[in-house]
């Protein structure tokens, strides 16, 4: 193989699958996201969005087991959400908004955001077939 093939090869991961055990844990920790939406605090409202991405996370290291980071799972993921990249591309903002709660005290999340954002990881477990 060539140098040039080597550098521009495209990296592909091989997949897993959900079993009904994954589905049952997704299941139950999307129960915990609507239960933290309906209390209504902001408190609440910012761990519903970080359950949310956790369950994105556990549903992509089961299709994707041999990748180390959530960054490398939405790329591995990509081919999934061929058929509607939108949902992809709301996934990565849902993504970066849960990393903006994490890593940056100053950032507020109005409550109809966090909302929208836990709908963005909700439609893209459905095209994952895990909800």
């Amino acid at each position: 193989m060539g140098i040039l093939e080597l550098l521009f090869k495209r990296i592909t991961f091989s997949e897993g699958r959900l079993t009904n055990h994954d589905l049952n844990q997704v299941r139950e920790s999307w129960m915990k996201v609507e239960e933290q939406l309906s209390l209504g605090k902001p408190s609440n409202f910012n761990q519903a969005v970080m359950t949310a991405d956790k369950t994105v996370d556990y549903v992509l290291k089961a299709i994707y087991p041999r990748t180390s980071t959530m960054g490398e799972r939405l790329k591995a993921a990509r081919e999934k959400f061929r058929s509607d990249p939108q949902v992809y591309e709301d996934l990565w903002y849902a993504h970066k908004i849960r990393n903006e709660l994490a890593h940056n005290l100053d950032f507020h999340l109005p409550s109809f955001e966090a909302k929208n954002v836990v709908e963005k990881f909700k439609v893209a477990l459905r095209v994952l077939r895990a909800l």
